[in-house]
């Protein structure tokens, strides 16, 4: 569980630190493309305004051109007509909402207006100088700064458009007020939350608007003087834009502050969050149910194992599985079985035929090795690295299945099917011990039938394994074993296991030389005593087996089989 959850804890941070670092710039590209695309939209609002009045004019223009009250006027500039003139400008102005007051001038005409909503800021703008240069050049058109005017209580913001036209032989110059409010009104709502502060700049380059707090429009304004007029600008998180119109002239700046971008994403990050962690949830559960599933019975095999070692062999597994650790199991429930008929054979026969079948039967059968390798399953299992416990346990049936092949104990067996059973072995021991580990067969194909002692092999690549080329302090193998098969002179087949390990001293090698095969102590020892054991029953003598060793050089252990 311990296993499990710090797993999944793990794969939780990593899988949230990947997914956060992928989606956050998304998500923050998508908020900061809204507030880019609410900057130009706003822009755009005020062009349509503005194009809308630009419309509009010319639609007065022609009213102007075809009303004779208007024009009896510009002919001759009297009280009469100047009164009949300004109530058709009045009903021009209700024509169109935006549009606060008309006025007009001809060339030999005074400027008279729509009368009503006409403040003195109006005629200020008329008289200035640039509006009179204009009126006096062609067909001139121009627009005034945006300012304020107050008419009566209510403050109005106000643009000045003022064109020249040819009518009827001579000339008048058209000057509509505009009412900006109710646009600035649906440019708020537009802005909505996608942007902290913006500021508007007429035509002439004037601020006239500013929404935000006072800090945020500070901002605006400092950075807009930094940095060049490009679109967007990040700056220390903030991020910038600007847009200025190509038809009208006016400039627009706004900001959307890091902390915004923070909160506008927090949904989506949150969201995400959620999800991994439900998702987590979720495989921590199935982990849990799956390798449950597959330690309880590996654990459960491993204590019968044991149970097995020790003697009692009352441990059979009660299992129904059709999987590897199922075959496994039906394979130690065989080898139990198989161990009990085994003992009750050797009660039946003759001594020395019991003798040298229990001692192979003993030879046959490492608990131990078992035990270790169901340990390192279990490890692959924690570890979750499926494919290793399938290579593991493929390995482990097989020499199972070898091991249990006795319908009557076999004594001998092929050098193809002892190498098969080898290579096996050797797969293990790989997986329970780092380092590089070089195997040489040096086999004939014509000897890979001969018969020689049942696991024969593997006891001497042990010995080589874990007494030649394990370093002590690494505990990883490290060299090469040579494994070959061939005839001697008096046509005796020979077995040679060669290691390049550490070899022995003179001392321990002359120790090892004189230890004898003890018929008591069959099956209680394993390696080169076990091996001494079974060449004595078989052979009646220990001699055809040879070690040779030096320090730092390997050791070499050479089996003739047949008599001397």
């Amino acid at each position: 569980m311990v296993s499990i959850l710090t797993g999944g804890l793990v794969a939780f941070i990593v899988a949230t630190g990947i997914s956060f670092g992928f989606f956050y710039p998304t998500f923050k590209e998508r908020e900061v493309k809204i507030s880019e695309n609410t900057t130009a939209s706003l822009l755009q609002h005020m062009e349509n305004t503005l194009s809308l009045v630009e419309n509009y004019m010319e639609n007065v223009a022609a009213t102007v051109e075809q009303n004779n009250d208007i024009q009896n006027y510009l002919k001759n500039p009297d009280a009469k007509n100047s009164t009949g003139a300004s109530v058709r400008l009045n009903n021009l102005t209700s024509y169109m909402g935006m549009i606060r007051g008309i006025a007009i001038a001809g060339q030999n005409a005074p400027t008279i207006d729509s009368m009503t909503n006409i403040g003195a800021e109006d005629y200020e703008i008329i008289e200035s100088d640039e509006f009179q240069k204009m009126m006096e050049t062609g067909f001139s058109r121009s627009y005034s700064s945006v300012y304020q005017t107050k008419i009566g209580s209510k403050s109005y913001f106000t643009v000045a458009y003022a064109r020249n036209y040819y009518l009827n032989n001579q000339w008048c110059s058209i000057v509509m007020f505009v009412n900006l409010n109710n646009t600035l009104k649906d440019m708020r709502g537009l802005a909505g939350s996608s942007l902290d502060a913006w500021y508007l700049k007429d035509s002439k380059g004037k601020i006239f608007y500013e929404y935000g707090s006072d800090d945020n429009i500070a901002d605006i304004k400092n950075l807009t003087v930094e940095i060049d007029k490009e679109k967007r600008n990040e700056m220390t998180g903030d991020i910038i834009f600007y847009d200025k119109s190509a038809t009208c002239g006016y400039e627009i700046a706004s900001v959307i502050k890091k902390e915004t971008i923070w909160l506008a994403i927090f949904p989506y990050i949150g969201g995400l969050f959620i999800n991994l962690m439900l998702f987590l949830v979720l495989v921590l559960f199935m982990n849990y149910r799956n390798v449950n599933n597959l330690i309880n019975p590996v654990m459960i095999l491993s204590q019968r194992m044991l149970m097995a070692a020790r003697g009692n062999l009352d441990c059979k597994v009660v299992s129904d599985r059709q999987d590897e650790i199922g075959l496994l199991e039906s394979s130690f429930n065989k080898m139990i079985d198989d161990l009990k008929h085994s003992i009750e054979v050797i009660g039946e026969k003759e001594a020395k035929e019991q003798q040298i079948r229990f001692s192979l039967l003993v030879s046959q059968i490492d608990p131990h090795f078992i035990y270790n390798t169901i340990n390192s399953i279990n490890y692959l299992a924690r570890k979750k690295r499926c494919e290793d416990i399938v290579t593991v346990n493929s390995a482990l049936i097989a020499i199972l299945k070898d091991r249990l092949r006795v319908n009557d104990i076999q004594i001998t067996d092929t050098v193809a099917n002892e190498m098969r059973i080898v290579n096996q072995y050797i797969v293990i021991e790989k997986f329970m011990y780092d380092g590089k580990l070089d195997v040489e067969w040096k086999i004939p194909s014509e000897f890979m039938e001969e018969q020689i002692p049942k696991n024969m092999i593997q006891p001497l690549v042990e010995n080589s394994l874990f007494h030649g080329l394990i370093d002590e302090e690494s505990g990883e193998f490290c060299g090469k074993i040579i494994i070959s098969v061939y005839k001697n002179e008096k046509d005796n087949l020979v077995l040679s296991v060669e290691d390049d390990g550490g070899g022995m001293e003179t001392e321990k090698l002359a120790e090892v030389k004189s230890m004898r095969f003890n018929p008591e102590d069959r099956g209680k020892k394993i390696g080169l005593s076990n091996i001494r054991g079974r060449l004595y029953y078989l052979y009646g003598n220990t001699d055809c087996m040879q070690i040779e060793s030096e320090m730092g050089k390997g050791t070499k252990i050479t089996i003739e089989f047949g008599e001397n």
